[in-house]
């Protein structure tokens, strides 16, 4: 470095010629010519990289062609790992390379693979993202898993919870009409997942409605908007809520007397999150958007959507009647009637 410093102040300050600068210094013209325009300094190495020869186009589109395969195949413990496409070059393209050129391509074609997410954004009263999560909890005596529905308003990140002993037509339809409610009013489109409550059939843009799922979302006036498979990303703001209510509300295990309880208790907490919380990276705190929210979604509709399933039954000789796969008891005064 002092050898550097010396040629450069040389050529530069002192407008010495490379010669008389070599001869001062002893040191090999060559050096002196490297380094007096500052066109280089010490310490400078020029990256190296080589393409191994073996690594044809053909080799390429076959481990490419490798990718595709496991793309469509659902099952991650079956994809191709760098070693078997290795022994299938070899077995099936001849291929004279070693293995550890394989093994380059492959990281360095799975690196360039690799997803890119835009963060979303959303105007006041635009869009809820809903969701299903699981957690024990104990009503009386009873230990039982709750089926947790959860929404979120994307603009205020403002969160609703309600629990279901299933996750059936009936508890997804209340679920969405509680949670339009709490907010005060309905948002133009919900965002989630392929439910087959929901989804008669398809996925995605290409996803058929259920007959009253679609009747539900008419009377309320919004757009559903399905979500790819495998794209938690698209709803991130409620898969994020699924996992935050796990947490720090079911941690312990809560202890109710009844499902009505424990959905008080989570309608009071998700009112305290509203009071108190300001998401990080967020302007402002969630309360004041959601004033701002609700000025943009659309008003409840004057009836509430009845989300019972209402049929009728024969009831049997025994004073059952039988709906879907239960028997429900009935006073005898009804045998042979249909009710």
């Amino acid at each position: 470095m002092n050898d550097y410093e010396k040629i450069r102040t040389m050529y530069m300050r002192e407008h010495m010629s490379q010669r008389a600068i070599a001869k001062a210094l002893g040191i090999s013209r060559n050096t002196v010519a490297k380094y007096c325009a500052g066109a280089s300094y010490p310490g400078l190495r020029a990256d190296y990289h080589r393409d191994a020869s073996v690594m044809t186009p053909d080799v390429i589109q076959f481990i490419q062609q490798c990718f595709l395969e496991d793309a469509q195949e659902r099952n991650p413990k079956q994809h191709h790992t760098a070693r078997r496409i290795y022994d299938r070059l070899v077995e099936e393209r001849g291929f004279t390379g070693c293995e550890s050129s394989v093994r380059a391509a492959v990281r360095n074609l799975r690196r360039t693979r690799s997803k890119a997410y835009v963060p979303l954004e959303f105007h006041p009263g635009e869009a809820m993202q809903i969701d299903w999560g699981q957690a024990a909890v104990m009503l009386g005596q009873e230990r039982l898993m709750v089926n947790i529905f959860c929404a979120r308003l994307c603009y205020s990140c403002t969160p609703f919870a309600m629990c279901f002993r299933k996750q059936n037509t009936e508890a997804f339809l209340e679920g969405l009409a509680h949670a339009f409610s709490f907010f005060g009013g309905v948002p133009r489109r919900v965002i989630f997942d392929n439910a087959r409550v929901a989804v008669k059939s398809g996925y995605g843009k290409q996803a058929v409605s259920q007959d009253r799922y679609a009747a539900f979302a008419a009377h309320y006036c919004f757009e559903t908007v399905y979500c790819n498979p495998a794209s938690g990303n698209e709803k991130g703001l409620v898969e994020n809520l699924v996992g935050t209510t796990r947490r720090n509300i079911f941690v312990p295990v809560p202890r109710m007397s009844s499902m009505q309880e424990l959905n008080e208790m989570l309608v009071a907490r998700c009112s305290q999150y509203i009071e108190s919380h300001k998401v990080l990276r967020r302007p402002i705190a969630v309360k004041d958007a959601l004033e701002e929210e609700r000025k943009g979604l659309l008003p409840l509709p004057q009836l509430c959507y009845d989300s019972r399933t209402v049929m009728e039954v024969r009831v049997s000789p025994y004073a059952t009647a039988r709906m879907e796969t239960n028997n429900y008891s009935v006073p005898v005064k009804y045998v042979g009637c249909t009710v």
